[in-house]
């Protein structure tokens, strides 16, 4: 399947299941209207920000190493994580979101402030740094915090169909969780991805920028360039 077919079809269900914004890893798109910028951080972190009505949107991609990942490797990637966090803004609405690796677990024991009572598993180490994180940033594991069956939990199954894991997340912080209504995985989307796509639902409303003219594409008359003199000072220049 060719790279545009491929999009076309990731467009397709976006609009299939009402996605706004929609985090895939790998997998480069165009900035729209509402988008204010975004920065790749590196090869498992990006950053995007977004204008709503009221306030900013801030959503950190995550990438996240595996559980049987060496710790120095974590430690690098929470560094990271934490470095372009604490950059953000209060009164934005931060969002972390994709595949942690995690497995934060039904039993909120561990860290009640940031976990609710509907994760899915035991939590293991990465389980553990991802909810160090959150308390660390005052954010909530949304995954957690809305009652639904296992099978709209997990969010990834091993190749040979024997294993699934809740691993991918949505965090959002919590002076914004009550504008957080649902979050669930959905077996039946293609997302071009071994994992299953995950949907949260946010009581937010974003807003296209206005253009100034700073912004607007400056065009070029290229017919100058059929002068021999003008296209080789362009040369020369470029």
């Amino acid at each position: 399947m060719s790279q545009l077919s491929k999009t076309e079809q990731v467009l397709r269900e976006m609009k299939q299941y009402n996605i706004d914004i929609l985090a895939l890893s790998e997998i480069r798109w165009k900035a729209y209207l509402t988008m204010l910028k975004w920065t790749p951080i590196n090869e498992r972190n990006l950053f995007a920000q977004f204008a709503t009505t009221h306030t900013k949107l801030s959503v950190i991609v995550c990438y996240a190493p595996t559980n049987e990942a060496d710790d120095d490797v974590k430690d690098s990637f929470y560094e990271t994580l934490q470095a372009v966090t604490k950059d953000i803004p209060k009164h934005d609405v931060l969002c972390v979101v994709g595949d942690l690796n995690a497995k934060v677990g039904a039993d909120r024991k561990y860290c009640p402030e940031v976990l609710g009572l509907h994760g899915l598993g035991q939590i293991n180490k990465n389980g553990a740094l991802l909810a160090d994180f959150a308390l660390s940033n005052d954010l909530v594991v949304g995954g957690t915090l809305f009652e639904h069956k296992n099978v709209h939990k997990y969010t990834w199954t091993s190749p040979d169909g024997s294993t699934r894991n809740q691993i991918d997340h949505f965090l959002i912080a919590r002076r914004w969780c009550t504008s957080l209504l649902d979050v669930r995985g959905y077996r039946g989307a293609d997302a071009q991805s071994d994992h299953m796509l995950m949907i949260a639902h946010i009581q937010i409303k974003l807003c296209a920028q206005k253009k100034t003219q700073q912004d607007l594409k400056k065009l070029y008359n290229t017919d100058k360039l059929q002068d021999q003199k003008i296209r080789r000072d362009f040369c020369i220049s470029l």
